[in-house]
């Protein structure tokens, strides 16, 4: 399984609180330059419980069928046991999938072996980051089956090629392979582009079964609520060695990440202050993230 990253954080600035600190070593107070800049959600979702919250619309190539005695062969939305899952990961329905090459599938689409295709629509995101993510639960799959989801930063419908392509299950070992329960599959969308679009592609054959639940698109978006970490502040800043953060609540993880947005450090914290080193840093402007019960803050932080 593999598992793709990408933070731009440069890129993200605009959409964080970058709380900065003057030459003369006076820690930063928590507000943006503004007084704004407070991150909270705004989320796109498809958990398959035709509610409200599902709000993400989506096509499919092949339509939803319940086949034989017992849905021996199946690609729906479903509340049912399918084989050894249990049930949905969360709410009452999940997309479900069992022995998907078969007559109908082949019949419908004209294809020997064909793909089931879960196609989401555009998103504008405005050039913000975001975060997508979904559940996956799979049973008995073999070395022939694969299931990859494709991203691309357009508000188009071709998808001959992909920005992010990233395989979830593909395998050169014979099986069955099953997977830990219900597992987290995440994807950072980095910042920049003005719309995202996803789509999810499958192929198996046999008696596999699969469970797919709550696809989410999360964005940050600037808001005016004043949700900062109570009594942050950080010095000295600039800093030639170590950066010191202080607050009046449990500080639980500090990241730093350079101007490319790769992670240089991260340090877990238990109380209200941290010590961070930045000694072996190159000279430069980094950005920390900040995060204590639930709540982010981002900060400037110049080494020299």
């Amino acid at each position: 399984m593999k598992k793709t990253t990408l933070f731009m954080v440069i890129l993200a600035i605009n959409a964080f609180t970058l709380t900065g600190q003057n030459d003369n070593g006076q820690g930063g107070n928590g507000q943006g330059d503004n007084g704004q800049g407070d991150t909270t959600q705004e989320n796109y979702f498809r958990g398959f419980e035709d509610s409200s919250e599902d709000n993400w619309s989506y096509t499919i190539n092949i339509p939803f069928y319940k086949l034989n005695p017992g849905n021996s062969d199946l690609w729906s939305d479903y509340s049912e046991e399918n084989g050894r899952i249990d049930g949905p990961f969360m709410g009452s329905s999940y997309l479900a999938g069992r022995d998907l090459d078969n007559p109908y599938s082949e019949a419908y689409t004209g294809e020997e072996s064909p793909e089931h295709i879960l196609d989401f629509d555009p998103i504008d995101i405005g050039g913000s980051s975001g975060e997508f993510t979904f559940r996956l639960h799979y049973v008995s799959l073999e070395k022939r089956d694969y299931i990859y989801y494709e991203i691309n930063y357009d508000n188009g419908t071709d998808w001959s090629s992909a920005d992010e392509h990233v395989d979830v299950f593909l395998t050169s070992q014979g099986g069955p392979h099953d997977s830990f329960g219900w597992e987290e599959v995440r994807f950072d969308v980095p910042s920049g582009h003005q719309y995202v679009r996803v789509r999810l592609v499958i192929y198996q054959n046999g008696n596999g079964y699969l469970g797919f639940d709550n696809f989410e698109l999360k964005m940050p978006t600037l808001s005016t609520s004043n949700n900062k970490i109570e009594g942050f502040n950080f010095g000295p800043n600039p800093t030639n060695g170590m950066l010191i953060l202080r607050a009046n609540v449990i500080l639980d993880k500090a990241t730093i990440y350079d101007v490319l947005g790769k992670e240089v450090i991260r340090q877990d914290g238990d109380s209200n202050q941290m010590k961070l080193n930045l000694k072996h840093l190159a000279n430069g402007v980094y950005l920390a993230r900040i995060e204590s019960q639930g709540i982010r803050q981002t900060i400037r932080v110049v080494k020299k």
